[in-house]
């Protein structure tokens, strides 16, 4: 039997509206497939799962420091791309949101 799987309006908070949860909600799905390593995997599973709060898994040392360690590393590999690559990348970006129904995202739009 699949584990039960909270939704995206667990993730609804002050300054969080629905499309931002739902961004939150995705990306949890893809870190639970694997997406970013064993850690950050059972993070996002426990999170998903309702065990643990989003607010409190970030605060186990060993979840803080694998987001760190993830984020250094996006960081580091979106500075190493060129001007056009970003570019390029940005408008994917774009076009998924626009596609999920998140048409204007990060510009404020919607």
């Amino acid at each position: 039997m699949p584990e039960r799987e909270v939704g995206y309006e667990e993730f609804l908070a002050p300054g969080r509206g629905p499309e931002q949860a739902r961004v939150v909600h995705q990306a949890l799905q893809h870190l639970a497939r694997g997406g970013a390593g064993a850690v950050l995997q059972e993070m996002a599973r426990e999170v998903l799962s309702g065990r643990v709060g989003l607010r409190e898994a970030v605060r186990v040392g060993a979840y803080a420091d694998a987001l760190g360690e993830h984020a250094h590393l996006a960081r580091r590999a979106w500075e190493d791309m060129s001007a056009e690559e970003r570019e390029r990348r940005r408008a994917e970006a774009r076009r998924a949101l626009d596609a999920e129904g998140y048409g204007g995202a990060g510009t404020g739009e919607r």
